[in-house]
């Protein structure tokens, strides 16, 4: 089951979409299971927003490195689509093992936007005008 932030819980269901325009990917992700033979590494960080990272000092001071991604990702948790930065969108994930593993700000890609970075591939949301960079 994918949930919406603490905040809108109060909001008609119908509302909690329109009002926090969270663009959701309900994907059953096995890479977020125990690392195995193959996992990609990170070798050269830049520290923006979607890059690879090692640990949190690889990442931009306002961003966090979560290691639970392929090769690890600098990023930022999130509540709603004003909580990310230029670029990038609100996304719920699901685990097929872990479940629900929180809202994190992907890069957005499509269109006129950067390619993702390897290993990551550009991924349609619940909202059809967002594509976010996603492992795969």
């Amino acid at each position: 089951m994918l949930c919406m932030p603490e905040k809108s819980r109060n909001l008609p269901r119908s509302a909690r979409w329109r009002v926090y325009g969270v663009a959701l990917v309900a994907m059953l992700v096995q890479m977020f299971a125990s690392p195995g033979c193959g996992e990609p590494e990170c070798v050269d960080p830049s520290g923006q927003m979607g890059s690879c990272c090692n640990d949190d000092g690889d990442c931009d001071e306002e961003l966090e490195c979560f290691e639970s991604f392929p090769a690890g990702l600098c990023s930022l948790e999130c509540e709603g689509p004003d909580s990310c930065p230029s670029g990038s969108a609100c996304v719920g994930i699901d685990s097929k093992s872990k479940g629900f593993l929180g809202y994190f700000c992907l890069l957005q890609c499509g269109e006129g936007l950067p390619e993702c970075r390897p290993g990551y591939a550009c991924t349609k949301t619940s909202n059809p005008e967002i594509e976010v960079c996603f492992p795969g």
